[in-house]
């Protein structure tokens, strides 16, 4: 029994030392924040003393300053001040056209078409101005001279044996050309040429030339 009274006597000791720091520490903690409370109000802040400041005397007065927009105010207004009332701006002077100028103008004028309409201006212009001179021809002119007529041949081969140049010409025949044989002397060799034509004219020449393109045929002008 009595171990049991002492464990309990030890423990109430213990609980009364922890309340007792906990109170001690909060009053420590109030008598701080007071202490520091009071040296911050009686101690000179920056932003209050700035506040409680009176005007530099080293800078000017600004209701002494000069005004910016003096110039606007023109030369009524009072020295510094600017005008109660709104800025009116003149207008400029128009200029008058005088009344005795305009009737001079008009009989410049009059006399001017009256002169335009007479008959006798236009006379006088018409009897100035003469046709140019014909120029005539010189005698010894000549016609220009016609362009020779001649005859074009297109040649579409040449061959040494006669049964190739026969082939040839049976084969633009059935194409419907006009087709014959020539037969010449080239450094003593006998060569068979295929020619087509002749042809009056260029453009019959131009015509048959492209059919013979059309179907592989290669042709050389030869003009008579």
């Amino acid at each position: 029994m009595s171990k049991q009274a002492r464990g309990s006597t030890s423990l109430r000791k213990q609980r009364g030392g922890t309340m007792f720091g906990v109170i001690a520490g909060l009053l420590l903690g109030l008598v701080v924040a007071a202490a520091v409370a009071v040296y911050v109000t009686k101690s000179p802040v920056p932003f209050v003393d700035r506040a409680s400041r009176g005007p530099d005397p080293s800078l000017p007065d600004p209701g002494f300053a000069p005004d910016p927009n003096r110039s606007l105010y023109g030369r009524d207004a009072p020295g510094g001040l600017a005008p109660s009332g709104p800025i009116t701006i003149a207008p400029a002077p128009v200029p008058q056209v005088s009344q005795r100028d305009t009737p001079a103008r008009r009989d410049e004028l009059g006399d001017l078409l009256a002169s335009l309409s007479k008959p006798g201006a236009n006379t006088n212009t018409n009897t100035n101005t003469s046709p140019p001179p014909a120029v005539a021809p010189p005698a010894n002119a000549k016609p220009p001279a016609a362009a020779p007529a001649g005859r074009y041949v297109l040649q579409v081969g040449a061959f040494r044996v006669l049964e190739d140049a026969e082939a040839l010409k049976a084969r633009l025949a059935f194409l419907g050309f006009d087709v014959r044989l020539q037969q010449a002397q080239v450094n003593g060799v006998l060569v068979n040429r295929v020619q087509v034509g002749p042809y009056a004219r260029l453009d019959d020449m131009n015509r048959a030339r492209a059919r013979l393109a059309e179907n592989k045929v290669e042709a050389t002008v030869v003009r008579q």
